[in-house]
């Protein structure tokens, strides 16, 4: 393998870090040997903790890949590792376990010789690279497959190993704000708390320190470190990271930091600062939570009417405002539903509003954790706990590039540098928000990628969606504010939305079926395919001159009016259907609503779970700004006459679609088939 060096470009590091990796899994393959991921894990841990030891000095001897009985120079150096203070828990135990030693065998000593080798390199990397002043993430980036693997279909316990490039962010917006208030209350004597109570390797700790470090206001020495995990082996990997980076005054515990009586209990209201990534996906039912949480969740733990189930983020979001002090700093990566879902989400952001300060929500692209195999949208969220006096502004940012791409070789998803890492500019327009309190209205900090200062009293009012306020859509509001011929108009004063009113029906033989996929382009129905498609889901009813607009993947408008077909007729429910309040606006809606101007309104509406369900809700859908020609204006005569040429070709789509109708009609009659 070839040696990894700091001149090497980042690009080239990952190609030569992947390629190792394979290398690995190969010689694990062919030994037979290790084929369960767990020992695969430990083994490759082991060995890392044992020559970063040797690194630095702490052990005497560590082998190179020809050393004479190996394996048993390997056992040496990992049994006095094993016992250095830095690798041994609060309890006095050793990460490692009650009986520390290596699981390779004599006959292994060509596995050996691999393990020996990609370690040596990916560490010698990591020193360098920080000698260089560019500190490297490696047992997040270079052994994140093996801790995925470990945890594959385990929810609960899954490891998404956060992406160095959001880890920065977090850091730098959490140290940011420190250094503002050592600035405005500067206290020599104070030590400022820090915990990650998910910690799994490690890395939003490390980034911690690494920033202080770097701070010319706050000195290592005055953070206190606290990790918490559930998994033993995450503890394990977090310790051997602290060491990588030579962290002071740090804890790493085993524990739920979910649940009352673990370690993190101590720290219950005296947290500075919580930056964390937290398992998301897992669900609690809620007659456990007030027994195994308590205190620890007193939202969830609060009387409800409710008896369901509980997603694990939320929870954890409940638990962290709980080991916040008072003006203290969370930062957490969460899955677009905290910020953006109804139900017991949206009920959890009304409370956190009353407690405190939303200072940032920062949408991920769906890259983020593709490497760890899923392509969930994530959002950061940075809450501060307590209210202000004074009116507040958050930042809504949207990040749509990384600077890498996820492909995936030999079965293996792997990182490859690509693009640019867009969050550097968005924490600069965080450094810039606070100028911007006290503001009545949204303000464009930059336009790509979109950064927005919202007043906090805003974005209070629904949900806490970064799209919903993108630089796009703010700038053509406003565009559209300054032309006189406009009455803005939202979409909800001139449309009724049939929806609530109207029962799912099941479709029936000679019915017509308007699918999402039935819209083709510019208002036109495949009236064919419509009167043809026997649908097994049930359907919305719609009548003719209603108009349909597809919620799923705005960023392909698929909006029509409803023809006459002369049957009963159904639309999919994903269609929103729409009841014009003035009969004849209904072509001049649907021109307007095929806009530049509305059309960007509508695509930043979205919320889903992933990049492909995409959706739009009713409510803010109602909020869309329609602008009507006002009577007598300049323009209103070229619209109107406008939107008579586009009913008339309309007109003649639809005359041309019942026309071909009918010719598939006759086929029966023209083909024994």
């Amino acid at each position: 393998m070839n040696t990894l060096t700091v001149g090497t470009s980042l690009a080239m590091v990952y190609e030569r870090i992947n390629a190792a990796l394979w290398d690995l899994h190969q010689s694990f393959h062919r030994s037979g040997r290790l084929d369960d991921a767990n020992a695969k894990l430990d083994e490759v841990a082991k060995l890392f903790a044992a020559y970063l030891a040797f690194k630095t000095g702490a052990i005497p001897a560590f082998p190179g890949a020809d050393a004479p009985q190996l394996i048993a120079a390997l056992n040496a150096a990992f049994t006095a590792a094993a016992r250095l203070p830095q690798y041994t828990l609060a309890d006095g135990s050793s990460i490692f376990g009650a009986r520390p030693a290596l699981a390779l065998r004599t006959g292994d000593e060509a596995l050996a010789r691999e393990l020996i080798a990609l370690i040596r390199d990916c560490v010698d990397l990591a020193f360098d690279l920080r000698g260089a002043g560019q500190p490297f993430d490696i047992l997040n980036e270079a052994f994140g497959h093996f801790i995925r693997d470990n945890f594959r279909g385990n929810t609960e316990d899954a490891q998404y190993m956060t992406p160095p490039e959001v880890v920065d962010l977090i850091a730098d917006m959490a140290f940011l704000e420190l250094e503002r208030e050592l600035a405005a209350r500067p206290d020599p004597g104070r030590h400022w708390l820090i915990a990650d109570p998910a910690c799994g390797v490690g890395s939003f700790l490390a980034a911690a320190y690494r920033r202080a470090r770097q701070s010319g206001t706050l000195p290592p020495q005055r953070l206190r470190l606290v990790g918490q995990d559930k998994v033993e082996r995450m503890v394990r990997l977090s310790t051997i990271n602290m060491a990588l980076f030579d962290v002071e005054q740090h804890r790493v515990t085993l524990g739920n930091s979910l649940e009352r009586g673990s370690a993190l209990d101590a720290c219950n209201g005296e947290v500075d600062v919580i930056l964390t990534n937290p398992p998301f996906g897992a669900r609690y039912p809620e007659h456990a939570i007030s027994q195994r949480c308590a205190e620890n969740t007193p939202f969830f733990c609060a009387p409800r009417s409710s008896t369901g189930m509980i997603d694990s983020e939320l929870l954890f979001v409940d638990r962290c405002m709980t080991l916040l002090r008072d003006g203290g700093h969370l930062l957490m990566v969460v899955p677009d539903g905290v910020v953006s879902a109804k139900g017991v989400a949206a009920t959890l952001r009304k409370h956190l509003a009353g407690m405190a300060t939303v200072k940032a929500v920062i949408d991920l692209p769906s890259t983020t954790f593709a490497q760890a195999g899923t392509r969930t949208r994530t959002s950061v969220l940075y809450l501060r706990k307590g209210r202000t006096p004074a009116p507040a502004a958050a930042l809504l940012g949207i990040a749509t590039d990384l600077g890498f791409q996820v492909s995936s070789r030999k079965g293996v998803q792997v990182k490859v540098r690509q693009g640019v890492n867009q969050l550097p500019a968005i924490m600069d327009a965080y450094r810039r928000t606070a100028a911007h309190d006290g503001a009545t209205a949204a303000v464009v900090l930059n336009a790509a990628p979109s950064c927005v200062v919202v007043p906090e009293a805003m974005l209070l009012q629904g949900p806490w969606t970064a799209s919903h306020y993108s630089a796009r859509r703010v700038e053509t509001v406003a565009v559209l504010r300054q032309n006189a011929d406009y009455q803005l108009t939202p979409l909800g004063e001139l449309v009724e939305f049939l929806g609530d009113t109207r029962r799912p029906t099941p479709w029936q033989e000679g019915w017509a079926f308007i699918s999402v996929l039935h819209v083709l382009g510019e208002g036109f129905l495949d009236m064919t395919s419509a009167l043809r498609h026997a649908p097994k889901m049930p359907g919305m009813p719609t009548q003719a001159g209603e108009l349909l607009l597809s919620r799923l993947n705005p960023r392909i408008p698929r909006i029509c009016i409803t023809p006459e077909f002369g049957v009963p007729t159904l639309c999919s429910t994903e269609f929103e259907v729409m009841r014009i309040k003035q009969s004849q606006h209904t072509y001049l809606l649907a021109y307007l609503m095929q806009t530049a101007a509305v059309q960007k309104q509508i695509q930043s509406l979205t919320s889903g779970t992933s990049a492909s369900h995409n959706r739009i809700r009713t409510a803010e859908l109602a909020q869309v700004l329609i602008p009507i020609p006002k009577v007598g204006s300049a323009l209103t005569q070229a619209i109107w006459q406008q939107t008579a040429i586009y009913q008339t070709a309309l007109n003649h789509l639809e005359q041309g679609a019942k026309m071909i109708c009918d010719i598939r009609a006759q086929e029966p009659h023209l083909f024994q088939c």
